[in-house]
């Protein structure tokens, strides 16, 4: 069995944090083209310093993972395999991606390259994880927000290697998919271009003292900045981290500075080696701590999910920005920096003799070569010595070689100038380096033939035509007519509104309420409703994140669906372990598919129908209405009413108030606690306020927009299209309104909502 060690793995946003990292002691390097990439602001790497950091990386036997982890649009797609092929070519080692259309076509077209799940794929469970192994993945980014129990039992479930975030900044939504800045700013974080609204201060309003400062008094100061979390820094539970055999340690900081990623990643090497080589002194020098907590943290350092769940303790209460760092501090770096210089031992060779070619030999890492210089000549004065070839051979200045071992074959008297033997060694050191590179170095064979790629911008911005793949194929390609009206609801009295209401299709039921005290009259209703209208439909809709604790409670909830055998005909699930839940449980059920489940491109919606045949997907909130043209609207509906969910947190904002008064561990969530409600608010520096659906079952916050999306001038335009079905999300509306609003869109009865956002549907994000 090979011996444990462990990968550190830095970033780097710049050819200076490269160098920084790699001098640092990083086994790996994360970073970013600039194309595709999740940090649209960071300084990013152009095609040759790509190429260039792949070579220097390869050099010094260090991997380097490319972040492929946006979301892609369709018209993006096409020159997706192009545009990795140089890097593939140059031996590439991995790619780190969350659009599943992305994945598909590297796993397809670029054999022996790893493939990592990113953390913005939010794997939170095991099968997900394993159903991502089915596609190729060989590693999961997991959710920032488990616990490295749930770590440590994700990998045993799968057999996949972890890798984990060890230090850097956090987000309070889970894995970063948050709509916050999109919906705000049309900055959208799964595309890279984050405002980070999680940073900006918020009153928090509601009705419930509950002994804490939610309407209450207050016994301490609530926090200005309750989304806002502590940076990450393990090296204090390191050793947990390394007990656990975690096979990758993440350092997170793409638009970090060389001295961040070069003091870090000195920090995090020297105490893993330290603990592989002497566990029982292992301790940590004060000095080293001081640095982490100085070096561009944004005001504190906290543990980040790891041992808890949330609470008041994860946040920055002050505001969030990053420190000014001291300048002993980075003087101490740059001396790390200095004294990790990049270089690699080379022994050389020399043989000597007149009337023959120079012949220099240069040895690295078993890899030797061979080449040959100007004739020596017969000595007419001071013959060539030893002495004088060792010196100019040393002279490796400028290259990454330090000279280890020489030796040196003079046969006669001979004379050879100085720039002669400079010239051979430069030579000589350049093939060497040639050939080193050359043991990663690949062919591509595209599978389709070369992209239809026409020339890019060097930010990125594609100009492509449509790629030369094969067509699409849908088992479904009848389009329903007339366009029905789907209605989804969390609260029961929505429901009773919604199934008295002669305009809805398909009822879309929270899976909380099938233990409400009114299911069993709901149920009552939904019998009678589906005898007056054949073509009704039941369906529940799953949590949008599901965990290793959830099991009990999707127990619970099978035993409710079979006491109402014949009623509940489908399920929509908003994550990739909510589908394969439904797939492994209810092979004969419908299967509908959230707006959080990503479908940004064909290549995404062909690969879901291969493997789950969905019927019905929930168009992406983020696509403009040219965007959505161009995904196929066989089995489509569209949300055109409806608070959008803008962010889902692990945090929770009654908790961090001290107003919770729940007191449960892991094992107990979803287990018998009360359900959701609206129990609190978000007021920004605006005025503006976002109701929180405060879910204590599953221990999580959604937080919605302050006003619903109304499409309702666009219905006759989507209907057009040959959308299945118009959807109307309700949250915190009372049954009155929901009745109103449903029989505006569904019969053309009333007003239109007075206050309503159209999200992006006219511009969509970049």
């Amino acid at each position: 069995m090979e011996e444990y060690r462990g990968e550190l793995l830095a970033p780097a946003g710049t050819m200076d944090c490269l160098k920084a990292a790699i001098a640092a002691g990083a086994d790996a390097v994360y970073l970013g083209g600039q194309r595709f990439g999740a940090r649209a602001f960071a300084g990013n790497f152009s095609r040759e310093e790509l190429l260039e950091g792949l070579s220097l990386a390869h050099l010094w036997n260090r991997k380097i993972y490319l972040t492929v982890n946006t979301l892609t649009k369709q018209d993006e797609l096409s020159g997706l395999c192009d545009w990795i092929a140089p890097f593939y070519e140059a031996g590439l080692d991995g790619v780190i991606v969350q659009d599943m259309g992305v994945l598909e076509k590297l796993r397809k077209n670029f054999p022996g390259m790893e493939l990592h799940a990113s953390t913005q794929m939010t794997v939170t469970e095991s099968r997900s994880a394993l159903f991502l192994k089915s596609l190729g993945v060989c590693r999961i980014v997991p959710a920032r927000e488990l616990s490295l129990e749930e770590i440590r039992l994700l990998k045993e479930q799968t057999g996949l290697a972890m890798e984990v975030f060890i230090h850097g900044a956090l987000c309070y939504c889970y894995s970063g998919q948050c709509l916050f800045s999109s919906f705000l700013g049309g900055r959208s974080g799964n595309r890279g271009r984050c405002a980070q609204p999680c940073r900006q201060p918020y009153t928090v309003l509601g009705q419930e003292a509950g002994g804490g400062r939610m309407g209450g008094k207050s016994q301490q100061k609530p926090p200005a900045y309750p989304l806002s979390l502590k940076d990450l820094c393990v090296l204090s539970f390191l050793p947990e981290l390394m007990d656990a055999k975690i096979d990758s340690f993440k350092i997170e900081g793409r638009m970090k500075s060389p001295e961040y990623v070069a003091g870090v990643t000195a920090i995090y090497r020297k105490y893993m080696d330290l603990y592989l080589t002497d566990r029982e002194h292992w301790q940590i020098d004060p000095k080293d701590q001081e640095l982490l907590a100085k070096l561009y943290v944004r005001s504190e350092t906290g543990g980040g999910y790891y041992h808890r769940h949330n609470g008041r303790e994860m946040l920055t209460l002050e505001k969030p920005g990053y420190l000014a760092c001291p300048q002993e501090i980075l003087e101490r770096v740059h001396g790390m920096m200095e004294d990790g210089k990049l270089q690699k031992p080379v022994s050389f060779h020399a043989a000597i003799r007149p009337g023959e070619p120079i012949n220099l030999t240069a040895s690295c890492e078993g890899i030797s070569v061979q080449k040959e210089g100007t004739i020596a000549q017969p000595a007419q004065k001071r013959p060539l010595a030893e002495d004088d070839v060792v010196k100019q051979l040393k002279k490796t200045g400028g290259s990454f070689y330090g000279a280890d071992d020489i030796s040196v074959e003079l046969d006669g008297d001979s004379f050879v100038p100085v720039s002669a033997l400079n010239e051979l060694r430069r030579e000589t050191l350049d093939a060497l380096t040639e050939k080193l590179q050359d043991r990663q170095k690949r062919t591509y064979v595209p599978k389709y033939g070369r992209e239809a790629e026409t020339a890019q911008s060097e930010a990125g911005e594609s100009t492509a035509t449509a790629a030369a793949m094969p067509p699409l194929h849908y088992a479904d390609t009848q389009r329903p007519q007339p366009t029905q009206c789907y209605v989804s609801v969390l609260q029961a009295e929505q429901a009773f509104a919604a199934l008295r209401t002669t305009g809805t299709d398909r009822l879309y039921l929270s899976s909380d309420l099938m233990d409400d005290p009114k299911t069993g009259q709901l149920m009552e209703l939904v019998r009678n409703v589906k005898a007056d209208r054949p073509g009704f439909e039941l369906f529940v809709t799953l949590p949008t994140i599901l965990r290793s604790y959830s099991e009990p409670y999707l127990k619970r909830l099978s035993g409710q669906v079979k006491a109402y055998d014949g009623l509940v005909d489908g399920f929509l699930a908003g994550s990739l372990g909510g589908m394969c839940w439904v797939t492994e449980k209810y092979p004969e059920k419908k299967l509908s598919l959230q707006h959080s489940v990503y479908t940004f491109n064909r290549e995404t919606r062909q690969l879901y129908q291969d493997c789950f045949a969905p019927d019905s997907y929930t168009a992406p909130l983020e696509l403009n209405r040219r965007e959505l043209e161009a995904l196929p609207p066989q089995n489509q509906e569209m949300v055109v009413y409806g608070r959008v969910p803008m962010m889902v947190s692990a945090g929770c904002v009654k908790r961090s108030l001290g107003a919770c008064q729940i007191s449960h561990t892991q094992k107990q969530l979803s287990q018998g606690i009360p359900a959701a409600a609206f129990s609190c608010r978000l007021k920004d520096r605006y005025n503006v306020e976002f109701p929180v659906w405060v879910n204590c079952r599953h221990c999580m916050n959604t937080i919605y927009n302050s006003v619903p999306l109304s499409l309702h001038q666009y219905l006759a335009e989507q209907k057009r299209r040959g959308i299945r079905a118009i959807r109307l999300d309700f949250t915190d509306e009372t049954a009155e309104k929901t009745r109103e609003v449903l029989e505006f869109f569904s019969e053309g009865k009333g007003t239109a909502p007075a206050q309503y956002t159209t999200g992006h549907y006219k511009k969509g994000v970049q």
